[in-house]
């Protein structure tokens, strides 16, 4: 974007960015109608107060979205990743969708439909989205192998509740009934997604981890399994705003952190092996919230220590992963995993996955994961 267009815009993000500074720097207090406890511990820091779901479907997948926080077992790791805001093309022009009047705003890889009023944070979207795009690809690059590029993602932001309510019995009516259980936020199927406002620095975080499901359902044909996709998209949902530019902090995590804390001071963390084989949807049906919140915590938590704990003893398998992902060989070599696990037809699609490029010792791996899971919440 060039001219006069990108010049409002950065001084419609520069703006923004203020208002999210001076929102993000109050102190929270817990809705009265959600158990978490939020405690921020860093100006900027977004901490999204909602509730989330994630359903999986037969042939769609259902999710939402967090926040994150990183340190390394007996280290903090403590950087930050940001990208200068990419150049790209944009188009804006008024939407009507059955009595739902707003904006659609067309970018490089988004296709955005709001009806929200909120004219700065409108503006500030299409930068917000395309940076995104740029940290999704620096974890899991867009393929290279001469495919034509995909449609672009679809996100649409409604700005009721009453509003996305009825969007979602009409889009998605058959899922209707699953979808309707969100208390707040959104979801995302294919390369979809659709929430609705919960205030500027929630909002953005649910793009941000939505966007991460979006990418990787628009760009890679092949499944990931359900710990790495949680895992990723949870790894992407933090942001902090310096100035106009959104920068990706996966160590300012205090959302996923209290989630962790809570469910070791209560013993009820899940066994590494019911990790890898549980997808967020079977947590899900059992109607139990708690459960729900630690499973998507340790997800995030695996991610992380895969990443950068262990003094880096796994983070080549999982740069390997992820490359394989790209390629499209991941599936084929966890289904050779599978063939040497010590019970082949008791061995889950995530757990084969976590084979074939970190370890089958689950025993010892576990050790040190539940280790690194401590430190990150009683450093």
């Amino acid at each position: 974007m060039t001219g006069p267009d990108r010049d409002a815009c950065i001084r419609a993000r520069r703006k923004f960015a203020v208002s999210i500074d001076r929102y993000t720097g109050q102190t929270y207090t817990r809705p009265a109608s959600c158990g978490w406890p939020f405690e921020p511990e860093m100006d900027n820091a977004i901490v999204p107060g909602f509730q989330y779901l994630r359903v999986e479907l037969t042939g769609a997948v259902c999710r939402s979205a967090l926040l994150l926080c990183l340190m390394s077992a007996g280290c903090a790791w403590t950087g930050s990743t940001s990208f200068a805001p990419p150049d790209y093309q944009v188009t804006r022009e008024e939407w009507d969708d059955r009595g739902v009047h707003g904006t659609h705003v067309t970018t490089d890889h988004f296709d955005v439909f709001t009806s929200m009023s909120d004219a700065e944070f409108v503006a500030y979207l299409p930068g917000f989205l395309e940076t995104a795009h740029t940290f999704y690809a620096s974890l899991l690059p867009v393929p290279t192998d001469g495919t034509e590029d995909p449609a672009r993602m679809q996100t649409y932001i409604l700005a009721t509740r009453g509003e996305w309510d009825s969007f979602v019995k009409r889009r998605y009516g058959k899922r209707y009934n699953t979808y309707r259980m969100i208390s707040a936020g959104g979801f995302s199927e294919g390369n979809a997604c659709v929430l609705y406002d919960i205030g500027r620095a929630a909002t953005l975080s649910v793009i941000a981890h939505e966007g991460m499901h979006q990418y990787a359902a628009n760009y890679f044909s092949g499944p990931l399994p359900a710990w790495l996709n949680e895992g990723l998209a949870t790894y992407c949902e933090t942001v902090e705003f310096r100035k106009d530019v959104p920068h990706f902090t996966p160590q300012r995590n205090t959302f996923r952190i209290n989630h962790l804390r809570d469910a070791m001071s209560l013993g009820s963390t899940l066994e590494l092996g019911e990790l890898l084989a549980t997808n967020a949807g079977a947590v899900i049906s059992a109607n139990r919230l708690n459960a729900t919140a630690t499973y998507y915590a340790q997800a995030w938590g695996l991610v992380v220590y895969l990443r950068h704990g262990a003094g880096a003893e796994y983070a080549e398998g999982f740069e390997r992963m992820l490359g394989d992902i790209a390629n499209g060989t991941l599936r084929i070599k966890a289904q050779a995993a599978k063939a040497t696990a010590p019970i082949p037809s008791e061995t889950s699609y995530g757990e084969s996955v976590f084979y074939a490029y970190f370890t089958d010792d689950i025993t010892e791996f576990e050790r040190g994961y539940y280790e690194f899971l401590k430190h990150l919440c009683w450093k």
